[in-house]
């Protein structure tokens, strides 16, 4: 969060959003009114969605042995999550305070912007845990525990 806070005011003092004529600063700030807008059911299912991926990339890449195979298990899952709209905690902390740092309009609602916070904070666990960690252990791991008490 202190990261994504700090990135925000670099890109605020060096006039980011000022890049291609304030095109950059339009961009943001209408994504940041797209997810501050979001209802709360939406963003916490976008969460979901989204850390089944971003953890879906961290085995494959774990599974990788070049940097090639690496850069492939990281590339797919982000691009999809990127290209599907969902929606990730760590992202959600810069795009939101830059486009409400951006907007002398009031486009983006402050109680929008902590409310995808807090649903999507609360989603991205819930698909890595249930989504990634959990089909993992039913089809690898579960058998493991039930030896492990018949050996001892």
């Amino acid at each position: 969060m202190i990261g994504c806070l700090g990135t925000v005011l670099v890109a605020w003092w060096t006039d980011i959003g000022g890049l291609g004529g304030g095109a950059v600063g339009k961009t943001a700030i209408g994504i940041a009114v797209a997810k501050a807008g979001l209802p709360l059911g939406q963003a916490f299912a976008r969460g979901i969605l989204c850390n089944a991926l971003v953890c879906l990339s961290i085995w494959l890449t774990m599974g990788g042995r070049s940097v090639t195979d690496k850069i492939l298990g990281v590339l797919f899952p982000i691009t999809a999550f990127v290209a599907m709209g969902f929606e990730h905690s760590i992202a959600n902390w810069f795009f939101l305070p830059f486009g409400l740092a951006l907007d002398h309009q009031g486009a983006v609602s402050i109680a929008g912007a902590v409310r995808n916070i807090v649903a999507v904070s609360a989603g991205n666990p819930v698909g890595g845990t249930l989504l990634v960690a959990g089909v993992y252990w039913v089809a690898y791991l579960r058998g493991e525990r039930g030896r492990e008490g018949r050996d001892s």
